[in-house]
């Protein structure tokens, strides 16, 4: 990225994400002013996560902590511009497929390609309820969301092993028509 003084290539970083350089200068100049030294330690970076989705149920310290170690790539203990920018542009301008693949690394916790349903059930309902249901105000947003997820994973586990290879959680979760209207308002 460049040393951690002076403004990261912009043109190379251009190359690994979806914005333009002048795009990410001006997301550089909003990370420094909130971040000056440049890095989100994980107890800012909990905080920012916790403000931003104020849930107790999807903004749980353990799983913003998980959701850290999936930005901070590069294990160092902090996330850099380069890392929040990746997952960013990912998030908000990647293909319905890069953002299906990045959710499923989140949950895959022991970074073996597989998941249990069960996790990936909890994990898909909080995201619904976050997501869809509780902004809709749909009745009973929480059972909707475990519903939901229960029937898109019930669908997807092919071989019927309780697991989740990211091959089967992309194939079946991309079509269901919840996650296609989700993945287009990010």
């Amino acid at each position: 990225m460049g040393n951690d003084q002076g403004k990261p290539n912009f043109k190379e970083l251009s190359k690994g994400t979806k914005f333009s350089t002048k795009e990410l200068s001006d997301w550089h100049k909003k990370f420094k002013k909130d971040f000056p030294d440049g890095k989100i330690n994980k107890q800012q970076f909990i905080t920012l996560y916790q403000k931003m989705f104020g849930d107790d149920k999807a903004a749980s310290t353990e799983f913003c902590e998980h959701v850290f170690k999936r930005y901070d790539t590069d294990n160092n203990g902090v996330v850099d511009f380069k890392e929040f920018i990746t997952t960013l542009s990912v998030a908000s301008r990647g293909t319905n497929e890069e953002k299906l693949m990045w959710a499923f690394k989140l949950y895959d916790k022991d970074n073996n390609g597989r998941t249990s349903q069960s996790l990936m059930i909890l994990s898909l309902a909080n995201f619904f309820y976050l997501a869809i249901y509780k902004s809709r105000n749909v009745a009973n947003p929480s059972q909707k969301a475990k519903d939901t997820a229960r029937s898109i994973l019930n669908k997807a586990d092919d071989n019927r092993d309780n697991r989740l290879s990211e091959a089967e959680f992309i194939m079946h979760v991309k079509d269901c028509p919840e996650i296609k209207d989700m993945l287009h308002g990010f």
